[in-house]
């Protein structure tokens, strides 16, 4: 361990007081404890031992309870001011309820509390249960009777197969949609899409749909699950009742629009489609679990798993009441399998899926870190930062296959006392991949009225409907309390890789004082086919102010490598470079203001942007010109002709007949290989006159 440690050796947990007492002649100041875990522990044990001694009479704790509840002994008997870790051996710590630490359970400044891996091994803090019991059933259908799910005492969404997420058995078929009938044809032309108005709530609660595509005589209809996508969201609920003669099915809830705003639907927990290998099915009545397996499963050897625990673990501190939780660390631990639970009214949020949990949940933290562990195969989110924690770190860890985004900072609403304010949590040099699995429009790091955040050298990747999303604030009054954050040297790449694609890679929403996004290198960020408006590299949407985005890197965005929306104001974007847009470069979009016209007042300078087909800017008219855009280099490769705006296609005199670009140029800006994505900039580089400056981005992403 690097230190020399005092172990305590308890004969039982009674006498864990007199055992301290008795070496409290010992300099205690200096002194580290340690206690161990294992799966072949036991609570009665002393947790001294790192295995059990040859009598069975002594060794590790089995629980991360007992570990816990020997801290609270050692520090009521003597507060020793060392380290005090407790290490878990190596296997799987199978729970129902979230480890639960409180404010009494803290460290302190010289003597912090550690729960770690131990040395070379891999510990595993789950949520879920083994199933077996396995028979064979009719054709290549698996099944196992579950008692507790016939009961009601366990449901469950997920399931894993040798630690593989598996497919609910859905219709019509993996990746495939249904469409809603009679869908209105959105009017892309204009600023924003028109959306069809409600009239009453039947709109958000019912649609029709095409002969065949829902029926009343599917299997156990209440269980079966309906998902309409929405744009860059979904909804998720049940069926309420079904109007066969019209062809029309009533949910149970209410959507956010209209249901016929809508790319489509899909059913999900339906036994008609569970034809697919690897997709399975739940009847909730029966008690009985279906399963397909793929080719090369035994369902005889592989082992199953399914969750029980929605969360794992959580730090309950009350900032409010000044009782923070502070100063633990976690390291080395994998946290997987939780579940998610579908309300009776069904699923819905407007944007960025902020509403379910996470397996790790903060409140009143204050200078924890969780650094080196793994997050994969989870229901919902990987760590939540909610309410009161300050000065946290996030770092060097790995998160992987999880039903919604990664990280969660802060709250959407603004707290009302400063002491509530979630702020200066360092997120940095950690891997997110592959998460949205069932909350199909979460980003990858959520920050929210929180300020002070530091979120770089991160690498982000996969069906995120946002790479990072800062902010959260709609429009620019009242001023709420994101400001100072930093978003800097992240690698976010081929982002919006699921059914919903992506908005953009870096999201910014509301006045944001003092944020920076800077030395971030972007490259392909992908779009939904049936979601025109998407796939952009970094957009600051309504009422951004007071945000500096320079020396980005951008390429391979389908709609662009720079997107704003038009309400908003005092932004300064320069010195960035934005390259082979597919469908278009730069945008200024949405929410055009009501009324006379306000001047969009962004600063956009000294940017390079490269491109090879497809217009320069995505609209086809702006209501004013007053902005400042200017020394700026465009090229259209092929010496292809440079016009501004899709339609009136200003050439670059008549764009700055309109006040803008005065002192920008046409010119070949001299990469070195943009071909193949290699954007150094040649000696002789005209962008060098207009006083751009190189962009190194070989510190980008995770320090190893």
């Amino acid at each position: 361990m690097g230190l020399l440690r005092k172990v305590f050796v308890f004969v039982s947990m009674p006498l864990a007081i007199l055992a301290v007492l008795s070496v409290s002649a010992m300099p205690v100041c200096a002194a580290d404890v340690v206690f161990y875990v294992a799966p072949n522990g036991n609570d009665h044990w002393s947790g001294a031992l790192s295995v059990p001694n040859a009598e069975g009479s002594d060794g590790p704790f089995a629980t991360l309870e007992g570990a816990r509840d020997a801290i609270r002994l050692v520090r009521a008997a003597q507060k020793p001011q060392g380290t005090v870790t407790v290490q878990l051996r190596e296997g799987t710590y199978r729970r129902d309820q979230p480890f639960v630490l409180r404010p009494e359970d803290s460290g302190s400044d010289a003597g912090p509390v550690v729960y770690e891996a131990y040395p070379n091994e891999k510990p595993v803090i789950s949520g879920g249960r083994p199933i077996t019991g396995w028979k064979k059933g009719d054709g290549a259908l698996w099944t196992v009777t579950l008692p507790e799910v016939k009961s009601g005492q366990w449901y469950f969404r997920q399931l894993f197969v040798d630690g593989q997420r598996r497919d609910r058995a859905c219709l019509p078929g993996k990746n495939g949609l249904y469409a809603i009938a009679e869908l209105p044809e959105l009017d892309t032309s204009g600023w924003m899409a028109d959306t069809p108005e409600a009239k009453g709530k039947l709109p958000l609660q019912a649609f029709q749909f095409h002969p065949g595509d829902i029926s009343r005589n599917w299997t156990n209809l209440d269980d079966v699950e309906i998902i309409v996508l929405q744009i860059w969201t979904e909804v998720r609920m049940h069926i309420k009742d079904i109007d066969e003669k019209n062809n029309v099915v009533i949910l149970t809830g209410e959507s956010w629009r209209p249901l016929t705003w809508s790319n489509g639907y899909y059913v999900e927990n339906i036994f008609e489609g569970i034809n697919t290998p690897g997709s399975w099915y739940l009847n909730r009545k029966e008690g009985v679990l279906y399963y397909h397996p793929l080719p090369s499963e035994d369902m005889t050897k592989v082992e199953v798993v399914a969750p029980v625990a929605e969360q794992l673990l959580r730090l309950e501190g009350d900032a409010a009441r000044g009782e923070f939780i502070r100063n633990i660390t976690f390291r080395g631990l994998t946290f997987s399998h939780t579940t998610w639970s579908l309300p009776e009214e069904g699923y819905l949020c407007t944007q960025a899926e902020i509403i379910p949990p996470a397996a790790f949940h903060a409140d009143g933290a204050k200078l924890c870190r969780i650094e080196e562990c793994e997050f994969v195969g989870l229901g919902t989110w990987g760590i939540e930062l909610r309410r009161g924690c300050k000065d946290n770190a996030i770092v060097h860890n790995r998160m992987r296959d999880l039903g919604a985004g990664c990280v969660k900072i802060g709250e959407p609403q603004d707290c009302s006392e400063d002491i509530d304010e979630t702020i200066r949590t360092t997120i940095s040099d950690n891997r997110f991949f592959d998460g949205a699995k069932v909350y199909l429009g979460a980003p990858g790091v959520w920050i929210g009225q929180s300020g002070g955040n530091t979120i770089s050298h991160n690498e982000v990747s996969g069906a995120f409907m946002w790479g990072i999303s800062v902010g959260w604030r709609w429009s620019y009054f009242p001023l709420g309390r994101a400001r100072d954050n930093l978003v800097e040297f992240n690698h976010c790449h081929h982002i919006g890789t699921g059914i919903l694609g992506a908005h953009g890679a870096i999201y910014a929403l509301g006045t944001s004082p003092g944020t920076v996004i800077r030395n971030n290198y972007i490259h392909h960020v992908y779009r939904s086919e049936r979601w025109q408006g998407a796939g952009e590299g970094i957009i600051l949407d309504n009422g951004c102010s007071g945000i500096l985005v320079e020396n980005n890197i951008v390429h391979d965005a389908i709609a662009g490598g720079y997107g704003s929306n038009f309400n908003c104001y005092g932004n300064i974007i320069q010195n960035n470079i934005f390259a082979y847009g597919e469908e278009y470069q730069l945008t200024v979009y949405g929410d055009r203001p009501s009324g006379k016209p306000q001047p969009k007042g962004e600063i956009f300078t000294r940017n390079i942007i490269l491109w090879d087909k497809g217009p320069l800017i995505k609209e086809s008219d702006w209501p004013d010109f007053k902005t400042l855009w200017d020394y700026n280099l465009y090229f259209r490769e092929n010496n292809q002709p440079v016009t501004f705006l899709s339609k009136k296609q200003y050439s670059l005199e008549e764009w700055q007949a309109n006040g803008l670009d005065e002192h920008s140029i046409i010119a070949d800006p001299q990469f070195v290989d943009p071909k193949n994505r290699n954007f150094a900039l040649k000696p002789d580089s005209p962008a060098f006159e207009l006083g751009f400056r190189p962009i190194d981005i070989r510190a980008v992403g995770p320090r190893d």
